[in-house]
């Protein structure tokens, strides 16, 4: 009796020592993890930092090689020239917005329209016909430029706008169909199967059922679609011309604020922040519908 009641106290001091270096250690790992990612956000939000800094400088502290103005000056007119000074950024703005926007509602609609059929529809040869899809991953964008560029020049479509939106119509692209298959393969089979019954025909089970389970990642999909727009680079530079009247925005910020114009580095700079502006506020609106669509997607099939 005596030697139960000696050790009891023993066994529980034991168990709450335990119990701390336990939770001191998940409280670093936790600390750790942290740390880590404050690292990983410096970083890559450092070039913005140096891109921001820099747009505030006068010109005649560019040619000092310094982030902050000597005299403390914070100039907010190179911002204002971009609205004021260039008459054509308005034009580059509306292009770019025609096509970011397409983009951003078709893409997601006609992968979905894809990945429905693959997902939820028995047919033979599904399977090979997705590896197909999936193939075409591997063909570099590089190479198919130039036989796309022929085949523009024989439709008509340079120096417009139809190159940039057209083509990513047809399917909405291999990743997104993907994406939105490995999402719709967790929709219920009985659910569907119980419309059937009730009469519903294919596009109702895609337009009532699968669309509306679908909306996560189809956002994400939707705004991976209007960023790749809005920054699109390579494509105007290749299918548009400097002279066009359909130049879009990362186009014409390199014709007025880069090489070609000798422009200085703070209001290229002021143009590059002023770019970056609504694909980070859709970032911010659409965020928890976007992680939630890439978090669910990844763990679907």
């Amino acid at each position: 009796m005596n030697q139960t009641t000696v050790s009891l106290p023993t066994k529980l001091h034991g168990v709450k020592k335990q119990d701390a270096k336990t939770c001191a250690k998940r409280v670093s790992k936790k600390a750790g993890y942290y740390v880590a990612a404050a690292a990983l956000a410096v970083f890559f939000l450092f070039p913005f930092f140096v891109m921001i800094c820099i747009s505030l400088l006068q010109d005649s502290d560019v040619y000092l090689c310094v982030l902050f103005s000597p005299e403390h000056v914070i100039d907010f007119g190179n911002y204002l020239s971009i609205f004021t000074y260039n008459s054509n950024y308005l034009r580059y703005l509306g292009n770019t917005m025609f096509v970011a926007l397409i983009s951003a509602v078709g893409i997601p609609f006609m992968a979905s329209l894809c990945a429905y059929g693959f997902a939820k529809c028995r047919f033979h040869g599904r399977e090979i016909m997705f590896s197909i899809v999936l193939g075409t991953l591997m063909i570099p964008g590089v190479a198919t430029m130039l036989p796309l560029f022929s085949v523009y020049v024989e439709l008509g479509w340079l120096n417009t706008l139809y190159p940039l939106f057209v083509p990513a119509l047809f399917g909405g692209g291999a990743t997104n169909i993907f994406l939105v298959r490995q999402f719709m393969r967790g929709v219920p089979d009985d659910m569907l199967d119980a419309a059937r019954i009730d009469g519903a025909g294919v596009f109702r089970l895609y337009l009532q059922f699968c669309l509306p389970l679908c909306v996560p990642v189809l956002l994400f999909v939707a705004y991976q679609s209007f960023s790749g727009a809005w920054s699109n680079f390579a494509a105007p530079m290749l299918y548009i011309g400097q002279r066009s009247r359909w130049v879009t925005l990362a186009l014409g910020i390199y014709y007025d604020y880069g090489p070609p114009s000798r422009s200085l580095a703070n209001a290229a700079m002021a143009a590059g922040t002023v770019m970056t502006i609504p694909c980070i506020i859709m970032f911010v609106i659409f965020q928890r519908y976007l992680i939630e669509g890439v978090s669910i997607t990844g763990l679907k099939g």
